[in-house]
């Protein structure tokens, strides 16, 4: 029996196929042809679907009358829902179905049907389970695609990871020139012409680099459902990616970063209400599997009226994602008078913001409800680093002015303190951006340039994974465990001579086991800096959580990297590899 309930549809999208995970490959196609398909933003009840057509003579965009279809199984032999809508050539050719009215915790599969009888790819999700559900959850996260890397050989398999979902962390395509893809234009000089180029953008990491190859991330969005985040490249990497700060003259211009009279933005006129902000978010829009909703906060004119892209959403009694958008109400990222970015005193100004007052406010709420409602594992997504490392990137500074301990300092102490002070355990920071894996304990000063008043956040540490393909990684040309180790050797002894916890997890991080990394059989014994460090790899982690909400276990996978616009299919790489690792065990 066909369930068809009301329609919710929202258009724009994200782009995905099930290539590797092509459980239900379309036969030839008429007139209409499916870019891909993807899913994202899953609860309970209910999920995004999305997907993207053209026309099969010209390649444009199309209008096209599509039914969703779910079903319990690849073979579609019983349709448990059925969805009706249009895709929107002004929308690229996308389309946005909010199915409603699922089963918690259920795994379905999802393909869209034209009215002609062209059938796409199948995707899959599961929703998320019931609050009260004691179940296991096992999902991943990595970031950073740039199409100079292209086909992204490291997603080859993950129809098999069988995730509950997957965490997108940012940084979805780059706007910059790599082979065959001219950079996109300036969004401020010529907005229309910003957006079709980054659109173009998103498609292209969506399709293969030559006829009948490995098209990219469309297996990555198909093999689950997907929840993803605003970062630096998807807003131009420039003036638009603060968007709480001030607009400048002519509005989207923005304002000169090394006055410290715009450090901050007490007005309510705001880079995110320009042009050139809205064709960008526009496009992200269009090719994410993301909801559209808006912020009311009337008396926050920095927030109120923006797209939300901040929620919360439980996965079972034990867990909790929190998905934070860092991007939209951020003040001015700081620089020096002559170049160069500016991490100094200015970044102690309490009234700097990251997140924006309305944002900070939520999340602190949500922490604090989830550990009053007992609820173990509060995983955060964020797209810019949380951690202290130091400036001392084997090939760029890290700490720098994108970062919260660089540009955002007092807004990053109030919430670590925050956690401390109401005794909030567990928190999980994600995030991507440095182009490496790391993981590392958290802490704060408690008098900004005191190292006395240092405070660790009891059980918080900060995951920072990727990327599945951009620059850095490339630079190590070594990738034996002693080169790494060298490295990583260095790392810590630069950051204990500057007063800074090395990179990793102390030796008696409460419940820490089972430390794992390729090449290092005392692992475990040792837990060393490089223990906990990659930084020559492509790379994902994943994390699954136990039913009881008892143990997390964290598994970095991944491939040795490859030089820029090389092209690698999957079949000229090695598959990934399990590279560290380690469980924390709950008392």
């Amino acid at each position: 029996m066909i369930r068809t309930p009301c329609l919710r549809k929202i258009f724009a999208g994200a782009a995905v196929s099930a290539a590797g995970l092509l459980l239900n490959p379309a036969g030839p196609l008429a007139a209409t042809a499916f870019t891909s398909v993807a899913a994202g933003d899953m609860s309970a009840d209910d999920a995004i679907l999305w997907t993207r057509t053209i026309d099969t003579a010209s390649g444009r965009p199309v209008a096209a009358a599509l039914t969703a279809q779910l079903a319990a199984e690849p073979e579609f032999r019983e349709i448990l829902f059925s969805y009706k809508g249009a895709t929107d050539p002004a929308r690229a050719g996308t389309i946005k179905i909010d199915a409603t009215g699922l089963s918690s915790h259920t795994r379905y599969f999802y393909r869209f049907v034209s009215e002609a009888g062209e059938i796409s790819p199948t995707g899959r999700f599961t929703t998320a389970p019931r609050d009260d559900e004691k179940v296991a959850v096992r999902f991943a996260f990595s970031g950073d695609a740039h199409g100079a890397w292209r086909p992204y050989p490291l997603v080859q398999r993950f129809g098999e990871l069988n995730l509950d979902y997957f965490v997108f962390l940012g940084d979805t395509m780059y706007e910059t020139a790599s082979t065959g893809s001219p950079a996109a234009v300036d969004p401020f000089a010529d907005p229309v012409q910003a957006l079709a180029d980054y659109r173009r953008k998103y498609l292209e990491n969506i399709l293969p680099v030559k006829p009948g190859g490995f098209p990219g991330l469309q297996a990555l969005f198909a093999a689950q459902g997907n929840y993803t985040l605003l970062d630096n490249h998807e807003l131009g990497n420039a003036q638009f990616m603060s968007g709480g700060a001030l607009p400048g003259e002519p509005p989207g211009k923005g304002v000169d970063t090394a006055n410290p009279a715009n450090d901050v933005n007490g007005s309510c006129d705001f880079i995110n209400r320009t042009r050139g902000f809205t064709a960008l978010l526009q496009a992200y829009l269009d090719f994410q599997p993301v909801r559209e909703r808006r912020v009311s906060a009337p008396g926050d004119c920095r927030s109120d009226g923006t797209w939300q892209l901040y929620f919360a959403q439980r996965w079972g009694a034990n867990i909790i994602f929190i998905n934070i958008d860092d991007r939209s109400y951020r003040d001015i990222q700081m620089a020096l008078p002559g170049g160069g970015g500016d991490s100094g005193p200015r970044a102690d100004n309490p009234r700097r913001t990251m997140l924006g007052k309305t944002q900070l406010a939520w999340l602190e709420r949500v922490l604090d409800n989830a550990q009053k409602q007992g609820v173990t594992w509060k995983i955060v997504a964020i797209s810019s680093p949380i951690d202290h490392v130091g400036p001392f990137g084997p090939i760029f500074p890290w700490d720098g002015p994108k970062t919260w301990i660089g540009g955002y300092r007092a807004e990053r102490t109030r919430l670590l303190k925050y956690i401390v002070d109401n005794r909030i355990d567990h928190v999980v920071f994600l995030t991507t951006d440095d182009h490496l894996n790391r993981v590392l304990g958290l802490s704060y000063l408690a008098e900004p340039g005191n190292e006395k008043t240092r405070t660790p956040v009891p059980g918080a540490f900060t995951i920072v994974a990727g990327p599945i393909g951009a620059v850095a990684p490339d630079r190590f040309t070594r990738h034996d465990y002693a080169a790494v180790k060298a490295v990583a050797d260095k790392l810590a002894a630069d950051e204990r001579a500057a007063d800074i916890e090395p990179v990793g997890l102390r030796a008696n991080f409460p419940g820490l086991k089972q430390v794992f990394r390729e090449g290092d059989p005392e692992a475990d014994a040792a837990r060393q800096p490089v223990d906990f460090f990659s930084p020559d790899t492509f790379n994902y982690v994943v994390l699954e959580i136990s039913p009881d909400g008892k143990s997390l276990a964290v598994d970095t996978w991944g491939i040795d990297s490859y030089t820029e616009n090389s092209r690698p299919e999957p079949d000229q790489v090695a598959p990934p590899r399990r590279i560290l690792g380690f469980r924390i065990q709950v008392d």
